[in-house]
């Protein structure tokens, strides 16, 4: 349940700023600059991610 509600959620939104950035005309102009983004959405999301599934464990009893 946990991986059908989080994780396919953040992973489209992930996937969709990705787009989003990779697309814009800074990104072109400067590819650093989209891999940095990538980089820290990612980052972010596997934290974000991490601290949820733990919330959802103690709610859970599985934990």
């Amino acid at each position: 349940v946990f991986l059908a509600v989080s994780s396919n959620t953040r992973y489209q939104i992930v996937n969709g700023l990705e787009r989003v950035v990779e697309g814009s005309p800074l990104a072109r102009q400067v590819p650093p600059v989209a891999l940095a983004f990538t980089v820290g959405v990612r980052f972010a999301n596997n934290i974000y991610g991490g601290m949820q599934f733990v919330d959802w464990a103690r709610w859970s009893g599985c934990q």
